[in-house]
C-alpha cells in the first residue's frame, strides 16, 4: 500500500472518529434537554388523539407536587406526561425500563424504575416517591395501582397517604383522564387492543382540579378525583357516556332529576386482575361524569362509612346537588342508600 493509500486511510478513520464523535454529543445533548420531553410526547400522541387539558392552572409552577389520577388505559402515563404543566415523574415496573437504550430514554422522559413484585417492591417505591417529592419535583401517581376493567374509578391504595406522611408542603392535585375508554388500549369490550379506530383523532380531555385541602386523606383525594371527572365530562361536551359494562340488575341508583347516578358491575377477574364491582347493600359506585359526598347538617363532607345527607355534582349541572336521599360513601367508592 502505498502513501496515497495510507493517506487516504487515514483521513476515512479520522472522519469516522469525527462523525461518531458528533453522533454520541449530539445525542448526549438530546438527552440534557428535558425540556425537550413534553413538546416530543405531545407531538408523538397528537398524530392520534386531540386534547383539552383543563385546570392547568391549579398544578403549583414550583415546589414538590403528587398528581394523583384515575387509571382507565395503558397510555394514561404518557398522556400525563405530554399535558401536565409541569415536567414529572412516574413510576414503572423496572422490567420495563431496564432495557439498553430504552432505558435510558425512559429514564430521561421521567419514568422511576421499581420493583414490580416481591418483598422489596412496596418498600423501593414508597422511597423513591419521597425522594422525588423531597427535591422539590412533580410525581404522577395512580393510586388505583392498576388500570380499570370496568369503565369506574375503583379503590385509592393507601401508599399515597404513606408516601405523604410527614409533607405537609406538598402539594396534591387530582386529576381525571376522560375518553379513553373504548379506545384500543383501555378494557372496554372485554379485551385490550383489537377494536375498531373510531375517526381520525380521539378527542381526550385530561382536567386538573385544584389542590386537596389539608389534612390530606386518601379519602378526600378520591372524592376530589371524581370531581375532576365531572369537570373533564363537561369538557368533552358530548354528555356523559353510557357503560356496557353496567349491569341494570345490579345495585344502581337513579334520580328522577339528575338522572342515573351510581352503576354496578359483575366483579372482574381476568389474567390474574381481581376488581370489585359490586358490594353487597350498595347501589355501586358513581358513574363517569358524577361525584357523590355525604354531608352534615352544617354541610361539611362527613367520613367515609358514616350517614349523612347524599348530594351530587353531575355533569351540565351547577355546584353540588341536594339528592333527597340519606346514605353514605364507603372508602371504596360505594355509596349506600339509608333505608328506613
Amino acid at each position: 500500500m502505498g502513501w496515497g493509500d495510507t493517506g487516504a486511510m487515514t483521513v476515512l478513520l479520522y472522519v469516522a472518529a469525527a462523525l461518531a464523535g458528533g453522533l454520541v454529543l449530539l445525542v448526549a445533548f438530546l438527552f440534557s434537554l428535558h425540556w425537550l420531553v413534553q413538546p416530543l410526547l405531545r407531538l408523538i400522541l397528537s398524530a392520534r388523539y386531540r386534547f383539552v387539558v383543563l385546570g392547568a392552572g391549579n398544578v403549583p409552577r414550583r415546589g414538590a407536587a403528587l398528581v394523583a389520577m384515575n387509571h382507565i388505559s395503558w397510555l394514561d402515563g404518557p398522556m400525563l406526561a405530554a399535558t401536565c404543566p409541569r415536567r414529572g415523574n412516574a413510576l414503572v415496573g423496572e422490567a420495563y425500563v431496564d432495557v439498553p437504550l430504552l432505558g435510558r430514554w425512559a429514564r430521561w422522559i421521567g419514568l422511576v424504575p421499581v420493583p414490580s413484585s416481591g418483598p422489596r417492591a412496596r418498600r423501593v417505591l414508597i422511597e423513591e416517591c419521597r425522594k422525588l417529592l423531597d427535591r422539590g419535583e412533580v410525581l404522577g401517581l395512580f393510586p388505583e395501582a392498576q388500570i380499570s376493567r370496568n369503565g369506574l374509578t375503583g379503590p385509592f391504595h393507601r401508599g399515597l397517604e404513606v408516601i405523604l406522611a410527614g409533607r405537609e408542603d406538598v402539594a396534591v392535585i387530582p386529576a381525571f383522564i376522560h375518553n379513553m375508554w373504548g379506545s384500543n388500549f383501555s378494557f372496554s369490550g372485554g379485551r385490550f387492543f383489537g377494536k375498531k379506530r373510531q375517526g381520525l383523532r380521539r378527542p381526550v380531555v385530561i382536567a386538573f382540579g385544584p389542590p386537596v385541602p389539608r389534612p390530606v386523606t386518601l379519602f378526600a383525594v378520591r372524592q376530589a378525583v371524581l370531581e375532576a371527572g365531572v369537570a373533564a365530562v363537561e369538557g368533552l361536551g358530548c354528555g356523559r357516556p353510557a357503560l356496557e359494562t353496567i349491569d341494570p340488575a345490579l345495585g344502581h341508583l337513579e334520580h328522577p332529576e339528575l338522572g342515573p347516578l351510581t352503576g354496578s358491575t359483575p366483579d372482574i377477574v381476568h389474567g390474574g386482575v381481581s376488581q370489585a364491582g359490586r358490594k353487597e347493600g350498595s347501589v355501586g359506585r358513581p358513574l363517569p361524569g358524577v361525584a357523590i359526598r355525604a354531608v352534615d347538617d352544617s354541610g361539611a363532607a362527613v367520613d367515609p362509612g358514616v350517614s349523612g345527607r347524599l348530594e351530587a355534582r353531575v355533569a351540565g349541572r351547577p355546584g353540588w346537588r341536594a339528592t333527597g336521599w340519606e346514605g353514605s360513601v364507603d372508602a371504596d367508592g360505594f355509596v349506600r342508600i339509608r333505608r328506613e
